[in-house]
């Protein structure tokens, strides 16, 4: 760990310590008010816009979106675990501009940082006092950024703290080495001096593995895909691209081989580079699809930046235990699994009439939330609530049919518990490990 990471970490812990003992919210006993360590799983989700989850076209309130951390939240409470979760998120962003190195705690140098404002971010409580990088310009007002709120542990030492890295990152090799990495590692070496987690261990690194796109990257040039302005830090993606070994596009052509390359991407910083455990919520959408196989070229040349093996240990493509819950094989069916943006919306990511874009729906969301629930409890999530629009921390979740509902619950279910340890790393949960040390998920 560098000098200027270590002191920043140790100056918002001790500058949270202070503020926290000026407000009164720590009693003389030295106990926290109103929770123990043992009473909630908290969850921080760090990430772009696969985390927070913008809305489709047609809903009335926009700011209520497909959002992961509450439908989590909610799939975990319906099997009557206890949830306290919270986001640090920038749509089109590198989880390099989260870092706590490059945002530090009270910044007030406008030539480094800019103030979080309720205006531009209304999902934000301006007495956070966050700040983001002053170079990122282009906001959306579903945004929740704040990466301030990893140290400052507002409801005590983490249990969890989620990884969503952008999804054209990951099967970028240059992009892998320049941004992915460092991320993960600096995360994970933050996570030895946050404290244990209720666990009694230091939070878990969790990886988020997103769903590829309906019909893979259709642009064959790296330079078309969206380099947001102050995202991306350490360099530009494109040029990147081009620098990388093999032909960029051979490996996210059409939807099952980029399934294939950002699972091998999510996955090869498992372990020694810093995770303790994958969440395959791509590999799930491949199964809702009917398990599409990659063709043996796409697999071989994304093999090959990992030294001619796959990262992965599991067979690919995972499958259905009962073929007729993969309801979304056909193309139009696929469909639903994405936002529909509006029949005036011109798709970058399907060819035709197809309105949708590369964001999940309500239905897909949902399957992400239930693999999450899956991985890191070590149980099944079929039986679980169906959000019929409740309330939860504040934002109404969608509706999801019950029929739907089931047989995503079976998608999560057949992805994540017959795998189970290829999504942990072995050190913490995998099958290698001694049985007073194997993690055997919450509780």
């Amino acid at each position: 760990m560098g000098p200027a990471l270590a002191f920043a970490i140790l100056f918002t812990l001790i500058c949270h310590a202070v503020c926290e003992s000026f407000r009164g919210s720590t009693p003389s006993g030295g106990g926290r008010a109103g929770w123990q360590s043992d009473e909630s799983l908290k969850i921080l989700f760090i990430g772009n816009s696969l985390t927070y989850g913008p809305p489709p076209y047609d809903r009335a309130d926009q700011s209520q979106l497909n959002n992961l951390p509450r439908l989590f939240k909610f799939v975990a409470e319906s099997f009557g675990k206890r949830v306290i979760q919270e986001e640090d998120t920038i749509g089109g962003c590198s989880l390099y501009a989260h870092l706590p190195s490059r945002n530090p705690e009270a910044c007030a140098d406008t030539s480094i940082c800019q103030a979080v404002d309720k205006l531009r971010f209304p999902r934000v409580n301006d007495s956070r006092r966050c700040t983001v990088l002053r170079d990122i310009q282009e906001f959306n007002e579903t945004y929740h950024p704040c990466p301030q709120t990893l140290l400052r542990q507002p409801h005590g030492a983490w249990d969890v703290i989620v990884l969503n890295e952008h999804s054209f990152a990951l099967p970028i090799e240059e992009v892998r080495r320049k941004y992915y990495y460092p991320a993960v590692q600096e995360y994970a070496q933050i996570t030895k001096v946050l404290g244990p987690s209720s666990q009694g261990k230091k939070p878990l690194v969790a990886l988020y593995m997103t769903s590829a796109y309906l019909n893979g990257q259709l642009s064959r040039l790296p330079s078309d895909v969206p380099n947001k302005q102050g995202c991306w830090p350490g360099g530009d993606v494109a040029q990147l691209a081009y620098l990388s070994p093999g032909d960029w596009h051979s490996k996210v052509h059409d939807f099952p081989c980029q399934t294939y390359a950002i699972a091998q991407g999510a996955a090869s910083a498992l372990g020694a580079g810093g995770g303790d455990v994958l969440v395959p919520a791509g590999l799930a959408w491949q199964v809702a699809r009917g398990s599409p196989e990659p063709s043996r070229a796409c697999v071989a040349s994304v093999n090959e930046e990992y030294g001619g093996r796959p990262t992965l240990n599991v067979t690919l493509p995972l499958r259905a235990r009962d073929p007729s819950n993969a309801r979304w094989k056909d193309y139009k069916a696929a469909q639903r699994l994405y936002r529909d943006k509006g029949p005036d919306y011109v798709s970058t990511y399907c060819p035709g009439d197809c309105t949708v874009d590369q964001h999940p729906s309500a239905a897909g969301m949902y399957l992400n939330a239930l693999v999450f629930y899956a991985t890191l409890y070590k149980s099944s999530p079929i039986g679980a609530g169906v959000p019929q629009g409740e309330v939860v921390d504040g934002m109404a979740l969608p509706t999801i049919g019950a029929d739907e509902a089931r047989a995503l619950q079976h998608i999560a279910h057949d992805t994540v518990m017959g795998h189970l340890d290829a999504w942990w790393a072995t050190d913490v949960g995998g099958a290698h490990d001694g049985e007073g040390d194997r993690f055997a998920g919450f509780i």
